[in-house]
């Protein structure tokens, strides 16, 4: 009896000692974004998280912190260059500050379509930006999307470059699109995602512009009342992390990441395009008025050559020839 007890102390010992190593063997990733849960790329970041899991035999296991839990992206970014959150995804302009040519993401009226876009992004051209962010202490994984952006308003709705004219639009921080809502009359005020509800609300601002999926899941239609699918610029999200901690992982554990950043970014596309029509009738049953067609060339005679030339005059031509030759 006393011998099948210590047996039994024994394996219990073994078996307690092995979870111990396993748990010590598990290293955490802290993954930050600012978009709401309901959206798209926080879905997107819970299938990376499943897959990580998945392919690195539990070795890595992703935390995700959606809704700025950690901070704006700004501070985000900063954290992430610094080593104090692992990994983050934000919006392309986010990044226009540490590498000028991001900018060319970010040209309204730029990509013809989402396979444009696409292809712009994961081909030679989204390589290239990729390589701009490793001097900057940053490992891009792959390119995700916040999608093509189209504006809501309060008091009016917008179908010409005169209904913009005036009014007080969020917009994203980078020049471009500071730039070109300035030519359209308007006065940009960058803010966080996380303050744009409350600005909305109090009046401070009385425009925004997001993919319908934000629009959608930050619940902005109940402080918008208009919603034109201008769908003028888009916007690119680079999945990041912390390149000293990326160089520090084993190949096959870098692989793993990698191969699950590229695969949740198909199952984010696929999910916007497939849940698009049915988020535009959710956004009418709820109240806000949407107009499907409008004309883009009164539009693009305001801001698409100037804008362009600005980038080309601080970045030079090339890379803006290179994504109007994509097929």
């Amino acid at each position: 009896m006393k011998r099948l007890t210590f047996l039994k102390l024994a394996a219990s010992a073994l078996m307690l000692s092995a979870a111990v190593t396993a748990q010590a063997q598990t290293t955490r990733i802290r993954f930050a974004h600012a978009g709401p849960e309901t959206a798209s790329q926080h879905q997107a970041a819970l299938e990376f998280a499943k897959l990580v899991k998945e392919r690195s035999k539990g070795q890595l296991e992703v935390q995700v912190y959606p809704s700025s839990q950690l901070g704006n992206d700004s501070t985000v970014l900063g954290a992430v260059r610094g080593g104090t959150i692992d990994m983050m995804m934000a919006g392309s302009g986010n990044f226009s500050g540490l590498a000028s040519r991001f900018e060319l993401l970010d040209i309204p009226f730029l990509f013809r379509d989402p396979a444009h876009a696409y292809a712009t992004v994961d081909g030679e051209i989204g390589q290239r930006l990729m390589k701009d962010l490793e001097s900057h202490g940053l490992k891009p994984l792959a390119f995700w999307e916040v999608g093509f952006r189209s504006i809501t308003t309060k008091n009016r709705a917008v179908r010409t470059p005169d209904d913009v004219k005036g009014l007080k639009i969020r917009t994203m921080g980078n020049p471009v699109h500071i730039q070109a809502w300035k030519m359209l009359g308007s006065n940009p005020l960058p803010m966080p995602l996380g303050e744009l509800y409350q600005a909305l609300e109090s009046g401070a601002v009385d425009a925004q512009e997001h993919p319908v999926d934000i629009t959608h899941a930050a619940k902005f239609y109940e402080v918008q009342k208009h919603l034109t699918m201008t769908r003028h610029a888009f916007t690119a999200m680079p999945v990041v992390f912390s390149k000293p901690k990326f160089d520090a992982l084993k190949p096959e554990l870098q692989k793993a990441l990698v191969d699950s950043a590229n695969d949740a970014k198909l199952f984010q596309r696929s999910s916007n395009q497939k849940n698009e029509a049915g988020i535009i009738a959710d956004l009418r049953k709820r109240g806000m008025s949407v107009i499907e067609s409008y004309d883009p060339a009164p539009f693009k005679a305001i801001v698409g050559d100037a804008v362009r030339k600005a980038y080309v005059t601080k970045n030079g031509p090339e890379l803006l020839a290179a994504v109007d030759a994509v097929k």
